[in-house]
């Protein structure tokens, strides 16, 4: 859900609680050894045996790569539990979201539009009309204030209403996408992209978390690390031990490889809707420089982290650029997309609302 180490803030997950360890000690405390008991083991074996067959039987591909991944999570579980951490978010932020009406807002809107139209999820996504959403008494309510609806949802998605909330925070460098299409953009990373092109690329990232549905991916696969942790705490081998096996081996290189496939599709999405997909190594630049102004510095070691590093991201950005730009030739883009913010600039103070240095 969010974009590399660029995201300060984390939206709100939704995750089950791993390893029970005290399940497995209640068991071996009631007899249950499958380390000296041949019946116990042939159930274990059995049971892990009827795991590796519900895996296989919910792997799927993922649209644009066609990556193998397990997903049991239905479209409508995984919207539902989103959801609630709208809610949440809304009733943290709703006070700080620009009017609908606002031209920060009106301009994410617009790149935000052409990036959601490009992936298919959004049949009418230049006809529909913007409203806003606001929040009262912890609900969320239709007003002037907040979100901008985008469009309807097609193809991958079914019955996606896409909108983008602007949030006042310019020291906040995230945005970050949730199941349903709700799309939110601090205004702290508009500096960092620096132009259309720049924020084509984040918010073509964080649209491409939704196309290939990691969010589903990482809670379905949760369910992998919980039975996989109870067999190994079963089997004798130490709670503290299995958990850092599991999350080293399994968890974070899982959650890198989503990273970077959200950078491939989230590159051929921007290039698709008429965006200069080059910019997007030079976004990962620039954010590398703020990180290192702000001293947050990177993390040393890439097999420790959630996300690739951002020189990483760089060179494999650099890689697929001739595809996305095969990709934008064949679009009949002609100059569309190349543009800067400085029009809009002008067109901001020139109608007395305050411009933000890009």
């Amino acid at each position: 859900m969010e974009i590399g180490k660029l995201c300060q803030l984390h939206p709100p997950q939704y995750q089950y609680n791993r390893f029970p360890s005290l399940v497995a000690q209640n068991l071996r405390a009631r007899g249950f050894d499958p380390r000296r008991n041949p019946n116990h083991r042939r159930w274990v074996i059995g049971v892990v045996a009827a795991g590796g067959g519900y895996y296989l039987y919910h792997l799927e591909q993922v649209p644009e790569t066609g990556r193998w991944r397990f997903i049991d999570i239905s479209e409508e579980t995984e919207r539902a539990l989103a959801e609630e951490s709208f809610k949440e978010v809304l009733r943290e932020y709703g006070n700080r979201i620009l009017p609908a009406h606002h031209l920060t807002a009106q301009h994410v809107r617009q790149v935000a539009r052409r990036i959601v139209k490009a992936t298919g999820m959004a049949e009418h996504a230049d006809q529909a009309e913007g409203w806003g959403a606001a929040v009262a008494g912890g609900e969320v309510e239709r007003g002037e204030k907040g979100g901008e609806r985008l469009g309807r949802g097609s193809k991958l998605g079914k019955d996606i209403d896409w909108e983008v909330f602007v949030v006042e925070d310019r020291e906040t460098k995230n945005a970050f996408v949730l199941p349903g299409g709700k799309i939110f953009v601090f205004t702290g990373i508009l500096p960092v992209c620096a132009n259309d092109d720049g924020l084509a690329a984040v918010l073509g990232h964080e649209v491409a978390h939704q196309v290939a549905r990691h969010s589903a991916e990482r809670l379905s696969g949760a369910k992998i690390l919980l039975l996989l942790g109870f067999a190994l705490e079963v089997l004798g081998l130490d709670f503290g031990v299995s958990r850092m096996a599991l999350t080293f081996l399994l968890e974070l290189p899982n959650s890198r490889k989503a990273e970077t496939e959200a950078d491939y599709i989230g590159l051929k999405i921007m290039a698709r809707a008429c965006y200069d997909p080059r910019e997007a190594a030079r976004m990962w630049e620039r954010m590398a420089a703020s990180e290192k102004k702000g001293g947050a510095g990177a993390i040393p070691l890439d097999f420790m982290s959630t996300h690739p590093a951002n020189e990483r991201r760089i060179r494999q950005i650099e890689e697929w650029l001739p595809e996305a730009l095969q990709l934008r030739a064949q679009s009949d883009c002609g100059d569309e997309g190349m543009g800067r913010y400085e029009g809009f600039k002008e067109y901001a103070s020139g109608l007395g609302q305050p411009a933000y240095r890009w």
